[in-house]
């Protein structure tokens, strides 16, 4: 039974992740193009994330307090009558600005209750054991979209326009829900006595009064921190290296994507129960030293293949981290609390790559590439062994909240 949850789960993922991003290079190019800026393309995508952050600090008291398997339904049903919206909007000649806005928006308030509820649903349709199994496929699913979603979106787009970009998504929300329909998820002890505010108070003094779980998060933060510099970096490093900017670009994408994909089907394969810890520290920590490497190299003018390589083993690395801190949360925290935590988690991880991409363009616009990749990994490396020491001395001293 719980093989057949997780692929029905898995199986409307994939769908629906790769409609999203289908969607998201459709509607970034549509608004680029029709308004010929690239600022209120950035507002739009501005629009998305900013709820995330926001609800999602909130979010997860309503995922703790209600059935997550209607939660997961209703979003995606709802996801996809909003972007059928817009595909009628398009088709009727009405989609303007602010209705893309508010579409993003909407779609973002979403995404902040669903989020928190897939890595809370996860424990509870697979064993113990098998979590971060799991896990790895959920990143497998991740990561295989990023890839195949923009190649299919820029070809869909291309050759049929967007309407049939947004049509598609609009599918793909609605086929996601069909596929959660058939789940089976064990019911959560519910307290309906406890106020929204109690309920609140209540998750952010479970978090704060674990330090090894707020080292967790710390962690989940720095990650995606390092994934917003490599967004910022790889289009730099394409227009320093021998070549084609667009073309070097294009490769180092597609390097960054494969390796996520085959380390998440590696660590999907064995077995790392016990090991999970081990995978969050010393992946981060590879991730610092690559950087540092990368830094060092960038003095000498490395070419093209020095840099695949490179950005192969970032994304391998990272998978490895975001593998481990998942399966970390999810064995340290109780069933009736996952929603809350997962939201603070989504929250830090949707703030921490914007936020980072800016601290990071400012950077690049003033200093070396070199010694911004040196300096950052050296500040991601200590980071992780004082973050790895802390934790294993907490962790000596300290019951995990779970309970069954």
């Amino acid at each position: 039974m719980n093989n057949v949850n997780l692929n029905i789960l898995l199986s409307g993922q994939l769908v629906s992740q790769i409609g999203d991003k289908l969607y998201m290079l459709a509607l970034s190019f549509m608004v680029l193009e029709s308004t010929g800026s690239s600022g209120k393309m950035g507002i739009v995508l501005f629009a998305g994330i900013l709820p995330l952050v926001i609800v999602g600090l909130f979010a997860g008291v309503v995922v703790d307090r209600f059935n997550r398997k209607k939660i997961i339904i209703i979003t995606d049903f709802l996801r996809g009558c909003i972007t059928a919206v817009v595909s009628l909007l398009y088709y009727l000649e009405m989609l303007n600005f602010e209705a893309i806005l508010i579409s993003q928006i909407l779609l973002g308030i979403n995404s902040a209750f669903f989020n928190p509820v897939i890595p809370s649903v996860i424990p509870m349709i697979v064993a113990k054991d098998k979590l971060s199994s799991a896990n790895a496929k959920t990143q497998f699913i991740s990561g295989f979209s990023n890839i195949a979603g923009p190649a299919i979106g820029g070809i869909l787009v291309a050759t049929y326009g967007y309407l049939i970009v947004f049509i598609l998504n609009a599918l793909s929300y609605l086929v996601s829900a069909l596929f959660e329909c058939f789940l089976k998820i064990p019911q959560v002890k519910i307290n309906k006595s406890e106020s929204f505010i109690d309920g609140l108070k209540k998750g952010y003094g479970y978090i704060f009064s674990d330090i090894p779980l707020v080292i967790i998060i710390f962690m989940v933060f720095l990650v995606h921190f390092f994934v917003g510099a490599i967004e910022i970096a790889i289009p730099v490093i394409s227009t320093l290296i021998p070549g084609k900017g667009s073309v070097n670009m294009g490769y180092l994408q597609t390097a960054f994507g494969t390796g996520a994909v085959l380390m998440a089907f590696i660590l999907s394969l064995v077995n790392i129960m016990k090991k999970e810890s081990e995978l969050l520290f010393k992946g981060a920590l590879l991730i610092g030293l690559l950087l540092i490497l990368s830094g060092v190299a960038g003095v000498y003018t490395p070419g093209l293949l020095f840099y695949l390589f490179i950005f192969l083993l970032l994304s391998a690395f990272l998978i490895m981290a975001a593998t481990g801190f998942q399966t970390l949360i999810q064995k340290r925290t109780s069933k009736e609390m996952t929603g809350r935590v997962f939201g603070v988690v989504s929250s830090i991880g949707n703030f921490s790559v914007p936020f980072s991409m800016l601290f990071y363009g400012y950077l690049m616009e003033n200093y070396s590439l070199a010694k911004i990749l040196i300096i950052s990994g050296v500040f991601i490396t200590l980071s992780c062994i004082a973050s790895s020491i802390l934790y294993k001395q907490r962790e000596s001293t300290t019951t995990t909240h779970t309970t069954t």
